[in-house]
């Protein structure tokens, strides 16, 4: 149990507070939430029924959201988002092991400006190289799960990347015009 599970009583709790904080405008049924963070529909019932006493949630007629009225809304998704589960060590380690990867770039959630970056929709993830799309797909739904959120990744081929990069691609602009952390950068990119 991380520290964070530990003071908020359990790790379903802390997942379900992520999960809505990073999806406010939208309503979850506790088998969709289930679902996303890997948890047991009776755990998410439990932490969600819990979470409504409080006024956290705000229980709709196909589910739950988040209560936007909740005071501590800001301290909350301070505490929770920045305190990231997801060590970029595990990621070095899997995406190292996987085929020639020429390019890893984390934004969007994980690299703070989390309120812009759900609105706007940036990417979260960006890798370039010639890896095996199902072997990413499976990693990256552990990662959704850690983080409470569905997140916004592409991989593309290197000569792919570098077709997007010399046409100023938007999604590539707005990703690296942005905070971003290089985690792999065999590119040279800055």
């Amino acid at each position: 149990m991380n520290i964070l599970e530990k003071l908020f009583g359990s790790a379903a709790r802390v997942k379900l507070l992520r999960f809505f904080l990073l999806s406010p405008e939208k309503v979850f049924t506790t088998k969709e939430a289930a679902k996303i963070l890997k948890i047991s529909r009776h755990a998410v019932s439990k932490e969600a029924g819990f979470l409504k006493a409080l006024g956290f949630l705000k229980k709709r007629q196909n589910g739950f959201e988040l209560s936007q009225i909740f005071p501590y809304i800001l301290a909350l998704r301070n505490l929770l988002v920045n305190a990231s589960p997801v060590s970029r060590e595990k990621m070095l380690k899997f995406f190292k092991n996987k085929g020639k990867i020429k390019l890893l770039v984390l934004g969007g959630i994980f690299a703070g400006d989390f309120v812009q970056d759900v609105a706007e929709n940036r990417l979260d993830l960006l890798i370039v190289g010639e890896l095996r799309r199902g072997a990413v797909e499976r990693f990256i739904k552990k990662i959704e799960a850690e983080v409470g959120k569905e997140l916004n990744w592409t991989l593309l081929a290197s000569a792919e990347f570098d077709h997007r990069l010399s046409m100023h691609d938007r999604m590539l602009r707005d990703l690296l015009d942005y905070p971003h952390e290089f985690l792999i950068n065999k590119l040279g990119l800055e």
